[in-house]
């Protein structure tokens, strides 16, 4: 393989856009209708989130990320049925325009996913659309597969000017569960639905690498933490289901999806999930890994940052609230990850993907302050410093040299995140690359944690060597 540093991203959606805006190819950037003052005025209210897709294929062609999840979304309803609007007063319209300007879906898609609660449905429909999106660009320059283990992986990118896909799903409410329908199903009767589910994804011709057990909103399966911040909190309630443990009907799905009696192994990644099913979590593997060790689960967060904290019952003493994360280098919110799980996710050989979410790299003063400079060069250093941060604290939790072997990337973009200026989107890649390793080099940064690696090699595990290693030996 190339020894250039090309990017492995464990978490994008270049797939949800174009899906949900009407468009037929994965590869052109879609650009968010902006219509009218209204518009323009919710466009300012969320400039922090970016106004055009962040990782179409030719945008990530032109970044160099040549390998990604696939992470396919059917639309939680909760993030479209907001509250605390006077619907009266602005109008059920300028609500679907709110949503439009701000996640690029069509109004009438949002109009069309607003009437109905079949998620299974929408994930069927989502993975034809990506499926059959597989494919020469345009341009007829490059090609878009999808792989189903690592050798073919590897072959696809050996063949040269391919964009290699593994897919994934965000959020086990797709399997069946999140509805007021389901929620009046027996436990008999929704884990056979969700035995039925799980069967026929497992029996696609590209089944899924990985999947959210938890994602925002309550899906009858685990708790989930909190993950919006202000001023998104005050229109989504996320309070139902917030900061429990792991159903019945949860650990029925998990074992469906880590079976490899009923097909291939799904992975189970932990973004999302709240503390408490996560502690949970991280037993059930420790467990399992203790009695089965050659056949290792391990134990992914796709896209995530470091909130600084010792353990994981520190991180839940104080609420999930604006003050906790007001005055902190890292962002102090439990859905990030405490040294203590740092170390867990490590001994199973499993890997932590950091995010280019400036919201959960860093803590509201940093951010705003970073943010703010004018100094686009003196931002770019700080953005850089901020990703090393959250890098360095992986390694300083594990206390050891393999600590880098746990640190890799993914991004979330297209997932609506607020974006760093700088590095927008998958085109960026290889100024972040650039800026990362100058920041190192020009100011020995942190040099009593590199553990004797140059910066090209700290930057090149990070966004693609331990990647690459984690698919060798888990994507079969």
């Amino acid at each position: 393989m190339t020894k250039e540093i090309f990017t492995v991203d464990l978490h994008c959606h270049p797939n949800l856009k174009t899906f949900n805006s009407g468009c037929d190819n994965l590869w052109d950037k879609i650009y968010h209708r902006i219509d009218g003052k209204f518009g323009q005025t919710i466009n300012e209210f969320s400039q922090q989130v970016l106004k055009e897709s962040q990782c179409n294929l030719y945008a990530l062609s032109e970044g160099n990320v040549r390998i990604f999840n696939v992470s396919l979304y059917p639309v939680e309803r909760g993030f479209l049925h907001m509250r605390n609007i006077p619907k009266l007063l602005i109008g059920k319209n300028r609500i679907n325009i709110m949503q439009e300007v701000i996640t690029g879906f069509k109004a009438d898609r949002i109009t069309e996913l607003k009437k109905h609660y079949n998620y299974f449905e929408d994930l069927l429909e989502e993975y034809e659309f990506v499926y059959k999106a597989q494919g020469k660009s345009p341009d007829g320059k490059s090609r878009f597969l999808l792989v189903n283990n690592y050798e073919e992986l590897e072959n696809a990118f050996d063949s040269g000017n391919t964009l290699v896909g593994i897919l994934s799903i965000e959020g086990a409410h797709v399997l069946g569960t999140g509805s007021a329908r389901s929620e009046t199903l027996s436990a008999k009767d929704l884990n056979e639905l969700l035995t039925k589910n799980i069967r026929t994804v497992k029996k696609w011709k590209i089944p899924p690498f990985s999947i959210n057990l938890a994602h925002h909103f309550w899906n009858q399966l685990s708790g989930h933490a909190t993950s919006f911040k202000p001023p998104i909190n005050s229109l989504v309630n996320q309070n139902k289901g917030k900061d429990k443990g792991i159903m019945e009907a949860g650990w029925h799905v998990i074992r469906e999806l880590l079976s490899r009696e009923n097909g291939k192994r799904i992975i189970i990644d932990v973004k999302h999930m709240s503390v408490t099913a996560r502690k949970e979590y991280y037993a059930f593997i420790r467990n399992y890994n203790s009695v089965n060790p050659a056949d290792m689960i391990p134990i992914i967060c796709s896209h995530a940052g470091v909130n600084g904290f010792s353990t994981m019952d520190s991180s839940i003493r104080d609420n999930d609230v604006a003050a906790k994360n007001r005055n902190h280098r890292f962002h102090r919110w439990s859905i990030n990850l405490s040294n203590e799980e740092i170390r867990i996710i490590h001994q199973s050989k499993g890997l932590i993907g950091l995010m280019m979410d400036r919201g959960i790299l860093g803590g509201k003063l940093a951010v705003d302050r970073i943010a703010t400079m004018p100094d686009k060069e003196k931002q770019r250093k700080e953005y850089a410093k901020l990703f090393w941060d959250n890098a360095f604290q992986i390694v300083k939790a594990v206390e050891d040299r393999s600590g880098w072997d746990v640190v890799a990337f993914g991004s979330d973009f297209d997932g609506t995140i607020t974006h760093m200026d700088p590095y927008e989107s998958a085109s960026k890649m290889p100024l972040l690359q650039s800026d990362m390793i100058a920041y190192l080099e020009d100011n020995r940064y942190q040099e009593d944690l590199w553990f004797d690696y140059t910066p090209h090699q700290l930057v090149q595990k990070i966004m693609s060597k331990n990647a690459m290693q984690f698919y060798k030996r888990f994507f079969v």
